[in-house]
């Protein structure tokens, strides 16, 4: 009998805890698995889209750059950069990164011959870099890798290195262009590789942990540990996790004095992302699993040997029958049950048993229906995600920044380690941009009903100064917003009138044009002012924008019409803005007349018709 305690102790014990020192250790090494993940997507993000801006520069350039014709002499090679930088400027409108380079190589035309384009800040203010020739370079300095890496091995991703006119530590991405085996020059973009080290500095890898990032040749690009001292990661187990695709590597050897585990892993761009954490923190848990586990096992060990010394001659074949159900129920049978009628503790014990064994063939069962239900969600988050890239892919270029942001500072929303004040950051820009998705779709809309005539009229009796004071509001919270610096006006003290129209239309149609005025303005202001005439009712928005060439100014109203843009100031819109508001004061039966002189400001003016069932409130 007191073989059979010792027995069913040791079995019900031993594998119990080594089972749950397994899975702790494995719960352990997933935790750091999904933490090198999480931070692996991160700069695989940077990484990828500056790669993504060199393939579109590429595609630009390559469509149009014909060698025969443009490497004839220096003025063929200069006309076709001014053609050229229009695509450029749509890529950078697009994309939106730091900087996007394209170097031509002197051998074939003398001269500077460079397009460079660099916004530091990435607010979408681009600066075009003065002209070079890179046979003024000294190509041997590291700043130079970028060229003369490209061109040996096709495409290169440098090692940061310290660029003094941007005052920053950048990391550039850069490709050779061969046309028939002819080198025409090199292509790239740069980030900011200060931005990426703030960004590591920042993570919180377990107590002791140690970032590492590693470049294609083992070179070390970037510490961080906790005493900010320079790691070196033994050339060993670098060629182990080549060879072996290893993932996590848990060292016996020491490193800063305790055994250490590395989790490792490649980006696409060939760099090494190596995880340094102590094993006495990552398996701490499972230290203090496996003691209170033995603790239990011994003091269940000494109870059974007492009593089994105690009692055993008179519950000796209850106790086998129990030990027998407790041995197959380890094997997993979780049918098995005991029938014992001795009217003792045994009993009690054995009925205690089979509720244990209903218990856990009930989780059972319920863990496997939550399984299924899991496999079914999958599979339904799945499908969602198919039907969320296809309508992606669908977009038009129009919509496609405000979207990428909505989902770029989502996604920053779900870090747990953002502070709240960034997550109301990011809500904000997400409200704006999702506005800015809204607008334009009803803008796209209107216009649709507009150009077909379908647009509905409902006129009602409502007071001027109510619709004003709307914008007013609007407007005034955009200004305090995006151009503090600015003066915004609405005189209409004088002319508070009741007039007989579409609320809606009117409300529309006043704020395409306070949209524009503020959309062009960067100094002085936006005035809006009413006046009333014996038979009109006047709208006037005046501001002290950039203006409108002479020539020019009956091309606005013009559907998809836009102003040229300026080297450095990218303005947004689907030029639909203007045509919807001639539509709107037609429609209302009204005219609209405009003024500009370039460099000084534009004025809009709209007149409605009054008729008998308009009144004039005087309140002078």
């Amino acid at each position: 009998m007191l073989a059979l305690v010792l027995i069913a102790m040791v079995l019900a014990g031993l594998p119990g805890i080594y089972l749950a020192r397994q899975q702790a250790r494995a719960d352990a090494i997933t935790q750091m698995e999904l933490q090198m993940q999480i931070i692996t997507q991160d700069i695989e993000k940077q990484f990828f889209h500056l790669k993504e801006v060199s393939l579109a520069l590429e595609a630009a350039f390559r469509s149009s750059f014909n060698p025969s014709l443009h490497f004839k002499n220096d003025q063929a090679l200069d006309q076709f950069e001014d053609e050229l930088i229009p695509h450029v400027k749509e890529i950078l409108h697009l994309m939106r990164p730091m900087s996007i380079w394209l170097v031509f190589n002197a051998q074939h035309v003398d001269g500077d011959h460079t397009i460079s384009f660099f916004a530091r800040n990435q607010n979408g203010l681009y600066t075009r870099s003065a002209e070079y020739s890179i046979s003024q370079k000294d190509l041997y300095h590291p700043s130079m890798h970028w060229w003369t890496q490209a061109i040996e091995k096709g495409e290169t991703w440098t090692t940061p290195y310290y660029w003094p006119d941007w005052d920053m530590n950048v990391i550039s991405f850069s490709k050779a262009i061969f046309v028939d085996s002819l080198l025409i020059g090199c292509l790239g973009s740069d980030f900011n590789f200060d931005r990426l080290s703030h960004y590591l500095d920042t993570i919180q890898v377990f107590n002791t942990g140690q970032i590492l990032l590693l470049d294609d040749q083992n070179n070390l690009v970037y510490p961080r540990n906790a005493s900010n001292q320079l790691h070196q990661i033994p050339q060993v187990w670098l060629d182990s996790t080549v060879k072996n695709n290893d993932k996590i590597i848990l060292t016996q050897a020491e490193m800063d004095g305790q055994s250490s585990a590395l989790a490792f892993e490649r980006l696409k761009n060939g760099w090494l992302l190596v995880l340094v954490v102590a094993q006495d923190e990552i398996f701490q848990n499972v230290y203090l699993l496996i003691r209170a586990l033995s603790f239990v096992l011994l003091g269940g060990f000494g109870v059974a040997l007492f009593l089994a010394l105690y009692i055993s001659k008179y519950i000796t074949m209850p106790i086998s029958a129990l030990l027998n159900s407790f041995r197959k129920a380890t094997d997993g049978d979780l049918s098995i049950r005991v029938d014992i009628s001795s009217n003792d503790e045994m009993q009690e014990l054995g009925d205690h048993f089979n509720l244990m064994m209903n218990s856990m063939e009930n989780s059972f069962k319920k863990l496997e229906i939550a399984q299924k239900k899991l496999t079914i969600e999958k599979e339904r988050a799945q499908e969602s995600d198919q039907l969320k890239s296809s309508f992606l892919e669908n977009l038009s270029h129009e919509i496609r920044t405000p979207l990428m942001a909505i989902v770029g500072f989502s996604e920053l929303m779900a870090d747990p380690q953002s502070s709240s004040t960034e997550r109301q950051h990011f809500f904000e820009h997400i409200a704006d941009n999702s506005n800015k998705l809204v607008r334009f779709i009803e803008d796209t809309l209107l216009f649709s009903q507009l150009e077909k005539g379908q647009a509905q009229v409902n006129k009602e009796n409502i007071m001027a100064r109510e619709v004003l004071r709307s914008l007013q509001e609007k407007f005034e919270k955009r200004r305090k917003k995006e151009k503090p610096d600015l003066f915004f006006r609405v005189l209409n003290d004088n002319c508070e009138i009741q007039l007989y129209t579409d609320p809606k239309l009117l409300e529309r149609l006043i704020g395409y044009l306070l949209d524009n005025a503020f959309k062009f303005t960067d100094s002085g202001g936006v005035t809006l002012i009413c006046r009333k005439t014996p038979y009109h009712y006047e709208i006037s928005v005046s501001d002290s924008g950039i203006g409108i060439p002479d020539g020019k100014t009956d091309l606005v109203f013009k559907k998809f019409y836009k102003l040229a843009e300026s080297n450095d100031k990218i303005y947004d819109g689907a030029g639909i803005g203007l045509t919807n508001a001639r539509e709107i004061v037609l429609l209302l039966g009204g005219t609209i007349e405009l003024s500009s002189t370039y460099g000084e400001g534009t004025t809009v003016t709209v007149a409605l018709p009054l008729d008998k069932q308009q009144t004039v409130l005087n309140n002078d």
